[in-house]
């Protein structure tokens, strides 16, 4: 050890001079040096690890709580903890020395990867800050369905979302009080950037008032509806069976052909995806002859005519099938097994499509 010292010239250039001069004047002059050394390595260290942007493994964006009551110290351990800074030390500091360790905003957080760990205390401090959050509702989807990915996606109460949905206030702005008790319909799919900490209630107006916006003041479609007096109400039980039974746009008036066809004719609807909506469990893969009877008043295998509402949240397009249906013979239609339906004018035609599509789920297992 003593050998390696004595061969860094740094070393040996201090010895020297300790020797030549005054040794105390010497050691005095290098531990100024070193001490302004050192306080300049920590800065330097510092800076870069306030500065340096921290990335983590997967790249994907990571939420995070800050609770009411929480300190500082318990803050930063969090944080380290679920990887989202490189270094606990470093981040006190930086409270310390900005003097927001004690101005940390208690709510919910998105961190991206590639922050620095300023951004980090910037944005916890920030009192204007806003951000939100894509959130996706696909075409077709019930109440419940929605409540149960805003749980997961959002961190909401699937039960509070189903009891919001019940709001009357916004029924009575849709004209239908007296005739329905949920929003099952009315909330617009599509994809949205809804704050972080939105609430049950704040999601349901947000759906909603798309909801409004999109098809409730459309004159294109109110005006079709009341140049045809339909019941809007009845317009929309409609356009939620087209859209459980299919995705297909150029199906989708062929559909509601058929089934007003059935209605003309004094036929039950028989439509499998007011089953679906009817069973207790949720919707099924496949139906079983069993599922075809239960009692329920959204079971058009058992009711004549449309359902007591609709049985999810339409698109627009199946809006649109349900005030235009195309004019046909249909009364029957059975999937083809590859994404569509056959169509057919009598049971008898029906019975050879339904065949076909059974051997052909037989040859796929």
């Amino acid at each position: 050890m003593l050998n390696t010292l004595l061969q860094n010239s740094f070393i040996l250039d201090i010895v020297r001079k300790f020797s030549a001069g005054n040794p105390k004047k010497v050691f005095t002059k290098y531990l100024i040096i070193l001490s302004a050394f050192n306080i300049f390595l920590c800065g330097f260290i510092v800076q870069q690890s306030l500065y340096s942007k921290y990335k983590w493994k997967d790249g994907k964006d990571k939420e995070f709580d800050v609770r009411p009551g929480e300190n500082f110290s318990e803050i930063v351990k969090e944080l380290k903890e679920k990887d989202i800074i490189p270094s606990a030390v470093i981040l006190k500091i930086a409270g310390k020395i900005t003097g927001k360790d004690d101005k940390i905003i208690s709510r919910r957080y998105i961190f991206k990867s590639g922050m620095t760990t300023l951004d980090i205390l910037n944005i916890m401090t920030d009192p204007s800050l806003f951000q939100s959050v894509k959130f996706t509702v696909n075409e077709g989807l019930t109440v419940k369905q929605i409540g149960k990915f805003a749980e997961k996606y959002l961190g909401l109460s699937k039960e509070k979302f189903i009891e919001e949905a019940q709001n009357d206030s916004l029924i009575k702005l849709l004209g239908l009080k007296d005739s329905i008790t949920s929003l099952e319909g009315f909330l617009y799919p599509d994809t949205y950037d809804v704050p972080l900490e939105i609430t049950e209630k704040g999601l349901v107006k947000i759906l909603f008032n798309e909801f409004r916006k999109r098809v409730f003041n459309n004159p294109e479609i109110m005006d079709s509806i009341a140049a045809k007096k339909m019941n809007f109400y009845d317009v929309m039980k409609m356009a939620s069976i087209i859209e459980g039974e299919t995705r297909k746009e150029d199906e989708k008036s062929r559909i509601a052909g058929v089934y007003y066809n059935r209605i003309r004719k004094n036929m039950k609807l028989e439509a499998d995806p007011t089953v679906q909506y009817a069973l207790p469990d949720g919707p099924k893969k496949r139906l079983t002859y069993d599922d075809l009877h239960i009692k329920s008043p959204y079971n058009t295998y058992i009711i004549k005519g449309l359902p007591p509402g609709p049985i999810n949240n339409p698109s627009v397009s199946s809006i649109k099938a349900a005030i235009n249906p195309e004019s046909h013979n249909y009364i029957f239609f059975v999937a083809t097994g590859e994404g569509g339906h056959t169509f057919t004018e009598n049971y008898a035609d029906h019975l050879k499509a339904v065949d076909v599509y059974r051997k052909k789920m037989n040859q796929g297992k």
